[in-house]
């Protein structure tokens, strides 16, 4: 009969049927109980129960006779209630309050999954603490050895890939699953395509670096690198978030998040491939070798070998040098222009994937 049964939070309806006489059982769904007491009580008695209670709100009329030439509906076909017809408010909120709306459900969808939380730094933690344990005081080692300058290149290599790999991920099979929620809204006005977007990319932001920080600390202390701690997190740091940007730009051209799944390879085997450490970017062929500059990991790659080695003091100084000169053929002079290209690499990425999700989005209007 169109009457409110119950009207309140899902954590209080277990008190709230207690005091009305009809308790929940221990560990019982709320929203079946609430069911299980509506199909199964007379009317009567839940109206005898105190249930129903009336709403002392007054209520307008709803039906109002329109101006001439107006109509008593609105655009929806809802009954225009009394001074409705002489206002319309079409104004739509602002871009940074759609944004913070929308980092706000990020937030709560966050706080609602705490398993996977869990297991993402769970797992950060473990793997930290493995490769640091396997590479434990390699950083510290006598580089006149060149085994102990490769050792520590190696353990370069592994915690800027578990960077790019630990984050990328989530982004790219995150887009194709949300896309049916963010079409729906997107279609009916709710926000617009950048809100979405820039909610999307604080999340990660923060995201990122808390699962960064977490690893580059463990793995700093237990490896002992000898570049400053501020040089290797922001290095990492950087790379995950360019990494991430070529993610979320491949995500946002699929629909199907299997499809994506599918993607994995190509996004991080290229990079790998291109970064300069498996082969040198002499011995690519020449009409492939442009694609050495368009992957983040080939920067950061070359950033944080210079950090780690390019102070290297004699004796063993010509072994750095085989690292830095030799096996990735990066200048130390260069270094700004690698930072900027990354930097650069991420903010195109990005824009890309605005593009990508704009343009598909915009078929729904």
């Amino acid at each position: 009969k169109g009457r409110v049964m119950y009207q309140g939070l899902v954590s209080d309806v277990p008190a709230y049927f207690e005091e009305h006489g009809h308790g929940a059982p221990k560990n019982y769904n709320p929203a079946d109980w609430i069911m299980t007491v509506a199909q199964t009580v007379k009317i009567e008695q839940l109206d005898e129960d105190g249930f129903f209670p009336e709403d002392p709100r007054p209520i307008e009329d709803a039906f109002v006779v329109g101006k001439e030439g107006s109509s008593v509906h609105d655009p929806l076909g809802f009954t225009r209630r009394k001074g409705d017809d002489d206002y319309e408010d079409e104004r739509r909120v602002g871009m940074l309050v759609e944004t913070a709306m929308l980092f706000h459900r990020e937030s709560v969808d966050l706080r609602r999954d705490t398993a996977s939380l869990i297991t993402k730094f769970g797992l950060t933690l473990f793997l930290g603490i493995l490769i640091g344990i396997i590479f434990l005081d390699v950083g510290s080692t006598s580089n006149t050895d060149q085994a102990n300058v490769q050792s520590r290149f190696g353990a370069i290599i592994i915690c800027i890939m578990m960077g790019m790999f630990g984050t990328a991920q989530d982004a790219l099979l995150g887009f194709p699953a949300e896309r049916p929620v963010f079409l729906r809204e997107y279609s009916t006005n709710h926000y617009s395509v950048l809100s979405y977007f820039l909610s999307k990319m604080v999340k990660e932001a923060i995201i990122v670096f808390t699962q960064n920080l977490l690893f580059s600390f463990i793995t700093y202390l237990l490896i002992d690198f000898q570049m400053p701690f501020y040089s290797y997190i922001f290095i990492v740091y950087v790379l995950s978030m360019g990494s991430t940007a070529l993610a979320v730009m491949l995500g946002s051209s699929v629909e199907d998040p299997k499809l994506a799944s599918e993607m994995l390879p190509l996004l991080f085997v290229p990079q790998m491939m291109f970064a300069g450490f498996f082969v040198a970017t002499e011995l690519i062929p020449s009409w492939l070798r442009w694609a050495v500059y368009v992957c983040p990991l080939t920067y950061a790659t070359r950033l944080m070998s210079i950090a780690e080695f390019e102070k290297c003091a004699d004796p063993g100084s010509e072994n750095c040098d085989v690292i830095i000169k030799g096996t990735l053929d990066a200048n130390p002079d260069d270094t700004w222009w690698y930072w900027l290209v990354l930097v650069l690499l991420f903010v195109v990425f990005r824009l890309l994937g605005l593009a990508i999700l704009t343009r598909k989005a915009s078929k729904f209007l």
